[in-house]
């Protein structure tokens, strides 16, 4: 496929302007799954208001945060390696939002950061990092932004404008198993046809060519019928080796058509590398949620322009079946072309099942998935399977 569908203080401050190196152990992905839920304007997913304060003034501050502690079990073929982890899909965190609002603008401010628990995008056969180990590369949101009748302007740590654009997903199962595994698996390595692991891993074959999070400088126009267009430019400063320019432009599209309420996303991303080849990278993908049955479908397409690309599908339903919350399941399909060489082949697919438990701020979920992957180098893959089984306690 060639064509994919398209302040805080001062001390805080420093911070995140510092050098800082990242682990090098820690496995850099590009896809940012809490964006891709969030709904249009994207600063929005405050889980629970339990720990809101508000004053006359207009002014208010939000504490969130959830652990999110999964069993990770991967069969290479030959061995199985498993342990708790925190879950990389949706990673533990801790966070604060703060509001002001008055007639013609909203200023806020927000600051989240993951807990540096032991990820499991880091663990493979040969390596468990430590339990825990937090470094400012954890830092996920710093940022001050403007709402206005002339849009949104944001500053600081947070989602460039395609971030996000490749998940779109109402199944409520990204938890259990989201688009492209990496950060569910993206560390373990492929075993060859005689046993031996190969320095083939998950994370290097599976790709949603995604946004991610950057010091950035972003603007949103406001919404139009559904419509909102975004850009941004930014760099990644929580990596001191990391000289990229990162330039994106997005478009969303949020409504309904009869029973269907329907979200579609696309970006596109410049990445100028200073110290090496540059990129152009494109994504896209839409959800459909049908609101009488709870049936939904996600489609996800996208490539990095010259080279690897993939789809995704996933069907899923949702439905009340027990009083104490929703319970959702889904079905997923993973397809990818030219991954690591010409004709590469990487073909994923799972079943995933979440289950709410809304007294008490708790999701159980479990997510099954199958990994396979061939080339035309002569040698060969075994498949691999990947299972999480976990809990989420948010707040």
């Amino acid at each position: 496929m060639r064509t994919a569908v398209l302040g805080f203080g001062v001390t805080c401050v420093l911070l995140l302007l510092a050098p800082v190196a990242v682990a090098e152990d820690q496995l850099e992905t590009d896809f940012d799954y809490d964006a891709a839920i969030e709904d249009i304007p994207i600063e929005s997913d405050v889980y629970v208001p339990d720990l809101t304060y508000t004053d006359v003034s207009g002014f208010e501050a939000n504490l969130y945060g959830q652990v999110n502690l999964v069993y990770q079990g991967f069969d290479d073929g030959q061995e199985t390696t498993g342990g708790i982890v925190d879950n990389g899909n949706w990673n533990t965190r801790l966070g604060f939002t703060l509001t002001q609002s008055s007639d013609d603008i909203i200023l806020r401010a927000r600051f989240e950061t993951g807990l540096g628990l032991r990820n499991s995008a880091l663990v493979s056969q040969e390596y468990e990092p430590p339990w825990i180990k937090w470094e400012r590369a954890w830092l996920r949101w710093f940022e001050v932004a403007a709402d206005s009748r002339y849009g949104t302007v944001s500053f600081g740590q947070g989602s460039t404008a395609s971030d996000g654009t490749a998940g779109l997903d109402d199944s409520f199962t990204f938890v259990a198993g989201a688009t492209d595994s990496s950060d569910g698996f993206g560390s373990f390595r492929f075993r060859d046809g005689n046993g031996d692991l190969t320095n083939v891993t998950i994370g290097r074959v599976n790709n949603s060519f995604d946004g991610a999070r950057r010091f950035r400088i972003r603007y949103d126009t406001p919404v139009f019928s559904g419509i909102m267009a975004s850009t941004s430019y930014g760099r990644n400063v929580l990596n001191k080796d990391d000289n990229t320019d990162y330039y994106d432009v997005a478009l969303r599209w949020t409504g309904e058509i009869g029973d269907f309420a329907v979200r579609a996303a696309a970006g596109y991303q410049w990445l100028d590398n200073p110290d090496g080849a540059d990129s152009r990278r494109l994504a896209g993908s839409a959800t459909v949620f049908h609101t009488p049955t709870g049936l939904n479908l996600a489609l996800s397409a996208g490539e990095e322009v010259g080279g690897a690309n993939y789809v995704w599908v996933r069907a899923g339903w949702r439905a009340d079946l027990f009083d104490i919350g929703i319970t959702s399941l889904s079905a997923d399909y993973y397809y990818g072309r030219d991954f690591l060489s010409d004709g590469a082949v990487t073909e994923n697919y799972g079943l995933y099942a979440v289950q709410s438990l809304d007294p008490v701020s708790i999701d159980l979920y479990a997510g099954w998935r199958r990994f396979t992957y061939s080339d035309n180098l002569g040698g060969s893959y075994q498949d691999a399977d990947g299972v999480l089984i976990g809990a989420r306690w948010f707040f």
